[in-house]
């Protein structure tokens, strides 16, 4: 932790993560993109989901699973997931 939280800061931050975690795992991956979404929101890797990807029978390159994290969100999860692809891949830079 950088900082200093308060209780209901903190319960705050519980909530809000809980959210993301119900969101993730009840997450419907019935197609391509939103199964690298899903993915990616468990391994923030876009080679990791690259690799499970091909496992599965997908012929995939990182480019790929960068280029639909980038695309404009189709929902919710894609949202949180493309601002969080965004500001891991400046970080790189």
């Amino acid at each position: 932790m950088n900082k200093f939280l308060t209780v209901a800061q903190a319960k705050q931050k519980i909530d809000s993560l809980q959210q993301y975690v119900n969101l993730v795992e009840s997450y419907k991956t019935d197609t391509l993109e939103k199964l690298v979404i899903k993915e990616y929101a468990y391994t923030g890797s876009v080679v990791k989901v690259a690799e499970k990807l091909n496992e599965l029978g997908h012929e995939v390159e990182p480019k790929d699973i960068s280029f639909i994290l980038k695309a404009k969100p189709i929902d919710e999860l894609h949202k949180i997931v493309r601002i969080g692809h965004v500001k891991r891949s400046k970080t790189i830079r």
